[in-house]
């Protein structure tokens, strides 16, 4: 069965929301989230945020995670785990290396040098994976920001 329900804000088919609850935990309109367990389900665009009644009436305007958002959320998050990944290998190193040199027992300065370097060598994907995940962080801020005042924003492969 074909979905002809559209989107009266956007245009884009309607789908219906499967985890109501959820996905409208932190708006104002998660009591509505809970009714539509009992008296039908939700319908959403996931371009603009919108939900309707299962009747196709209008309930609320960017309540939704767009899908554009969710899409950032989960790169902002993947970016941030890498900088941590690179950020224990940084302070790894900075402790062997402080171990190395000033340890119980004596090592050789070429062994303090090449962990300190793998250390420094660590310093360059933390600092580009932080950037990236900042980056995100903001263009995601951004979107909700947008979302929750009523504009659409258009994706970043259409629009002039």
């Amino acid at each position: 069965m074909a979905n002809t329900e559209t989107c009266e804000r956007c245009g884009h088919a309607l789908e219906m929301l499967r985890r109501p609850v959820r996905e409208l935990r932190w708006s104002r309109h998660w009591m509505r989230g809970v009714r539509s367990l009992f008296t039908g389900p939700l319908k959403v665009c996931h371009q603009c945020g919108a939900v309707y009644s299962p009747e196709g009436k209008l309930v609320a305007a960017g309540a939704v995670e767009t899908g554009t958002e969710h899409r950032l959320d989960v790169y902002r998050k993947d970016m941030a785990n890498l900088r941590n990944a690179f950020g224990g290998v940084v302070i790894a190193a900075g402790a062997l290396a402080t171990w190395l040199a000033a340890g119980p027992q004596a090592y050789h300065l070429a062994q303090v040098i090449a962990v300190g370097s793998v250390g420094v060598a660590a310093l360059v994907p933390f600092v580009f994976f932080d950037r990236k995940a900042r980056l995100a962080k903001r263009d995601l801020k951004r979107l909700r920001k947008a979302r929750r005042a009523g504009q659409i924003p258009t994706p970043p492969n259409q629009g002039s």
